[in-house]
């Protein structure tokens, strides 16, 4: 089936039904061809049509837009369906969605397109918070203005106010087995389905590594949707808290319910220093924790130069962050010097500072730091008015986890294969300096709003 092209977008406009035996000749070779030579902004498959689509078919389609998105760095997934096909795909896929669903071909260009729409003020609604943010991210860049409803009941009581508003809508996320995300720099990994053997394979075990390298010492594992544990899944649980034990990790899983887990594994698992928590909300009601991931990271970095790979992504590092900060600020940034040395700052001005580990074809950490007017400037889109610090500290470091998707698709598509951890934010300068202890790097100067922003790139 040809795509049809528009504005740096490739769509396909199937009809009737998507199953194993048609889905190859929406998709064809030919087509790849076409896109691989024209390369757009955005490749989509248009549900407006069908009438009916099966895992079989649908998983096909979404191998080969994914195929295509390595090889242009495309925005890929599906657009044109209706409610009810909207929560259908995520059955499919159990949540696990690397593709992007857009409720209509007219909204997904408010997200892509080289002939950018008019600017439009947009309410927001998405059940999972992070895509609430992702979704109202990429508007923004787009220069829309953007108002994130609280939750359901806020989104329909408000929704009449606005000609324009996106739901049922999902921007897609490297592809993890796992699902990540950190509040009160603790990171929590919310299981699903059963953990044994083929979880213990599928683990990313270097991302867990490298969150320790930046700073990391508490992991919370969610398993309220887990309906089983075996021995093969507790043991790997409890290996993860014996090796991490010599560097202080902790681990505490949330909602390990007696009948999915038998008595002798929940004895097995807290036997090797993992805490059991009823769920997530009794394990933040526990201060202890929130307390213990705020103190500054015991293991200190080797004084190390930096090397010449590392410098190569230098300049695709600086403008995946420029790009970003200007985009959320609407205020120009100033790059003033650039230097090879240890982490350094001028005064002593109140910061927020945001450490990632980026391993894969290299290994190095980045470094972003803030005054911390500018980083309430740039986080406000994901704060609410009457922000506190802990939830300014959680806007920065998703605002630091968009940074860190854009490197891994910049270099990506130099065929440069990356992934970072979680953003590991800290309040003050000092303990980051500590952290590093003599850690040579390249630090980058900025100036935004008269006001200090750094990036240090070190090995």
């Amino acid at each position: 089936m040809k795509p049809v092209f528009k504005n740096s977008v490739a769509l396909f406009y199937p009809s009737g039904f998507i199953d194993g035996e048609n889905a190859s000749v929406i998709i064809t070779g030919l087509d790849e061809k076409e896109i691989l030579a024209k390369k757009p902004e955005a490749i989509f498959v248009s549900l407006k049509k069908v009438v009916f689509f099966n895992k079989k078919g649908m998983a096909y389609l979404v191998d080969r837009m994914l195929f295509l998105k390595d090889k242009c760095a495309a925005f890929v997934g599906f657009c044109d369906y209706d409610k009810k096909k909207f929560h259908l795909i995520q059955e499919l896929f159990s949540h696990d969605i690397s593709f992007s669903l857009i409720q209509s071909e007219d909204i997904l260009f408010w997200f892509c397109g080289t002939k950018k729409s008019e600017e439009k003020e947009i309410i927001i609604y998405a059940k999972d918070s992070e895509q609430k943010n992702q979704l109202a991210m990429a508007l923004i860049e787009r220069k829309h203005k953007v108002v994130i409803s609280k939750d359901r009941e806020d989104f329909e009581k408000t929704r009449k106010n606005y000609d324009f508003m996106v739901e049922n809508s999902h921007i897609g996320s490297m592809e993890k087995k796992v699902s990540v995300f950190i509040k009160n720099n603790i990171i929590i990994y919310t299981l699903k389905s059963f953990i044994d053997s083929d979880f213990a394979k599928d683990f990313n075990t270097k991302y867990h590594r490298n969150a320790i390298k930046v700073g990391f010492r508490i992991f919370c594992f969610n398993a309220e949707d887990v309906s089983s544990i075996n021995i093969h899944g507790a043991n790997f649980l409890t290996k993860l808290s014996i090796d991490g034990a010599e560097d202080g990790v902790s681990i505490a899983i949330c909602g390990l319910k007696s009948g999915k887990i038998a008595q002798i594994l929940i004895n097995d698992i807290e036997d090797a220093g993992i805490i059991l928590y009823d769920n997530l909300i009794s394990f933040f009601e526990d201060e202890t924790n929130v307390h213990q991931a705020n103190l500054e990271a015991r293991k200190m970095l080797k004084k190390i130069k930096i090397d010449r790979k590392t410098i190569s992504i230098l300049p695709d590092v600086i403008d995946s962050t420029v790009h970003t900060v200007e985009a959320l600020s609407d205020n120009s940034v100033e790059k003033r010097t650039v230097n090879i040395q240890e982490l350094i700052h001028g005064d002593d001005a109140k910061y927020l500072i945001s450490i990632m580990g980026i391993y894969g074809d290299m290994d190095c950490i980045f470094v972003l730091v803030m005054e911390e007017n500018v980083a309430k400037e740039v986080c406000k889109i994901l704060m609410s008015e009457d922000f506190t610090q802990e939830e300014l500290k959680d806007a920065y470091s998703e605002f630091s986890n968009v940074i860190g998707s854009k490197v891994i698709q910049k270099l990506k598509s130099k065929h440069i294969n990356i992934e970072t951890t979680m953003p590991r934010i800290f309040d003050k300068i000092s303990e980051v300096i500590k952290l590093e202890n003599g850690h040579i790097g390249v630090q980058v100067n900025f100036k935004i709003q008269k006001q200090d922003m750094i990036l240090f790139l070190s090995k």
